[in-house]
C-alpha cells in the first residue's frame, strides 16, 4: 500500500496491469500443464508398427486419451484416413494444416495481454516518471515527493514489465516447440501413408 500511495495515480494503473498479466500468465501454465504435457516430438514404435498394419482405428483409440495439440492433429489425419482410404496425401496434408491452425489459435491464447503487459507497463513507469518530475520542479515545497513517485512508478513498470517478459518469451519458447513437433508427427504419418 506504501507503494501505490508514494506512486501516485499511474501505480494503480501499473497494479491492474500486473493483475490481467498474472492471470493471462497463471492461465497459461494451466493450459500447457493440464492438455501439453503429453506431448509427442514423434511417432513411436507402437504406433508405427500398427500404421503399418493398418490398424488405423487402433491408433485413433490409443491417441485418444492424449489432449496434447500434436495428438489432436494426428487423430483428424488418421480419421480422415480411416474414412476416405482413397483421400489424397494432398487432402490429408490440408486436413492436419486445417487443425494445427486452430490448435496454434488455442496455443496463442492470452499471450498477446502477456505481451501487452510486457510491453507497455515500463511506458506507464516513464510517463509516471515524467508527472512526478513535471510536478517536482513546477513546485519547490514537493519536490521530494515529486520524485519519489517518480522513482515509484519507474521501479513498478520494470518491477511488472520484467517478469511478463520473461514468461512471454518462455511461453513462445513451449509453443515454437509443439508447432515444430506437430509438423514433424504429421508429416512422419503422411509419409508413411505415402509407402
Amino acid at each position: 500500500m506504501y507503494y501505490l500511495t508514494n506512486g501516485g495515480i499511474l501505480m494503480y494503473v501499473i497494479l491492474i496491469m500486473s493483475i490481467i498479466g498474472l492471470s493471462a500468465v497463471i492461465e497459461r501454465f494451466i493450459h500447457f500443464r493440464k492438455y501439453e504435457k503429453d506431448n509427442r516430438t514423434t511417432l513411436n514404435k507402437e504406433l508405427r508398427v500398427m500404421i503399418e498394419q493398418g490398424n488405423i482405428i487402433d491408433v485413433v483409440k490409443k491417441l485418444h486419451p492424449e489432449k496434447s495439440a500434436v495428438s489432436r492433429v494426428l487423430k483428424v489425419v488418421l480419421y480422415d484416413y480411416y474414412n476416405n482410404p482413397n483421400s489424397s496425401i494432398e487432402k490429408l496434408e490440408e486436413k492436419g494444416k486445417e487443425r494445427a491452425m486452430a490448435e496454434i489459435a488455442g496455443l496463442e491464447k492470452n499471450m498477446w495481454i502477456i505481451s501487452l503487459v510486457a510491453h507497455l507497463t515500463p511506458f506507464v513507469g516513464l510517463l509516471g516518471t515524467v508527472t512526478g518530475m513535471i510536478k517536482a520542479f513546477q513546485d519547490a515545497s514537493v519536490l521530494a515527493k515529486g520524485i519519489s513517485e517518480a522513482l515509484f512508478t519507474t521501479a513498478g513498470g520494470l518491477f511488472v514489465a520484467i517478469p511478463a517478459l520473461i514468461f512471454y518469451n518462455y511461453f513462445n519458447k513451449k509453443i515454437d516447440k509443439i508447432i515444430s513437433d506437430m509438423e514433424i508427427t504429421t508429416t512422419e504419418l503422411l509419409n508413411m501413408f505415402r509407402k
